[in-house]
């Protein structure tokens, strides 16, 4: 069983860092540059992503695919990671000033794009609608947890729940996946053309978001504080292997404790360098985090999942 799974997230994630490290390539040889970087990650989040996800939903039933333990389980594996996180800031004696970015970089994932391509590769169609839930769920939940922690560590500032509401319901994920789950419902017959247009439109979108992944981590520099080490082990090590365990015991079975872990132990989202700033952060560290987090991360869930779920 150990070979076998080593093999198969091989196979899916050779590609997926390949396509990573052609990015980095293409944005040292100046073939792509800052500009193409973030014109192409904004496409992804608003358009490609959603589009992605809206058409992969169409005649599928996530209910067929996955048992609702399984998204609950993750939502409550997010929530004690959150909760982990805040009280290890204060055990390890993290800054004040430092306690938000620590938390926020120890529990929220690139489950939208990272998470997503692993398990896209790995399992297809099944792969985009099960990864699809599960990366809303984060949307939603990374959102409001990140402002409580970040609100809590700045000065003179408190949560606007309506702004926040706001960028939840508006958020293009979201909007995709529930989009889709609505026009199933409701039958809505959309032209055939139409449905192959948008797969088109979706195919490009995980390939560019590598691509955009790899030109951000090569002007990326890998400096950072012990802290910032510390929140990253907890957040692409410590969190997947102790929850993917825990799935285990609770008889989950190991493709799902498979999907568990590519999510759970998914390197630091980039939207957390944007809300970092936002919150009065430099955004340096953060940055330098999701650098970090990318290539550890890869290199934990090609080496350390295929042994942890052979070992349970």
């Amino acid at each position: 069983m150990e070979t076998t799974t080593f093999t198969a997230i091989l196979d899916v994630s050779i590609p997926v860092l390949l396509l990573i490290l052609v990015g980095a390539l293409l944005r040292n040889r100046s073939v792509i540059d800052d500009s193409f970087i973030a014109s192409g990650s904004r496409f992804v989040f608003a358009v490609g992503m959603p589009t992605l996800l809206f058409f992969s939903m169409l005649g599928a039933t996530p209910s067929n695919l996955m048992s609702w333990q399984m998204p609950l389980f993750f939502a409550a594996g997010i929530l004690l990671t959150f909760v982990f996180a805040w009280w290890l800031s204060g055990r390890a004696k993290v800054p004040e000033y430092e306690r938000g970015v620590f938390i926020q970089i120890a529990f929220r994932g690139n489950t939208g794009v990272f998470s997503l391509a692993l398990v896209v590769n790995m399992f297809g169609d099944e792969g985009v609608v099960i990864g699809g839930v599960l990366a809303s769920i984060t949307s939603v939940m990374f959102n409001v947890l990140a402002e409580i922690a970040l609100s809590r560590y700045q000065k003179d500032h408190t949560i606007s729940h309506k702004a926040l509401f706001s960028t939840i319901v508006r958020n293009p994920m979201i909007v995709g996946v529930v989009a889709g789950i609505v026009v199933n419902l409701i039958g809505l017959p959309i032209p055939s053309q139409v449905v192959t247009a948008g797969k088109y439109l979706g195919s490009v979108t995980l390939p560019l978001a590598l691509l955009c992944i790899g030109g951000s981590l090569a002007t990326s520099r890998f400096i950072l504080s012990r802290h910032i080490s510390l929140a990253i082990a907890v957040k692409v090590l410590i969190s997947p292997v102790l929850l993917t365990s825990l799935a285990a015991a609770l008889g989950f079975s190991q493709h799902e404790q498979l999907y568990l872990f590519l999510f759970f132990g998914a390197p630091v989202a980039a939207s957390a360098y944007v809300i970092s700033v936002a919150h009065g952060s430099d955004g340096k560290e953060t940055a330098n985090a999701i650098a970090t987090s990318t290539l550890i991360g890869s290199l934990v869930i090609v080496f350390i999942a295929p042994v942890l779920l052979a070992v349970l």
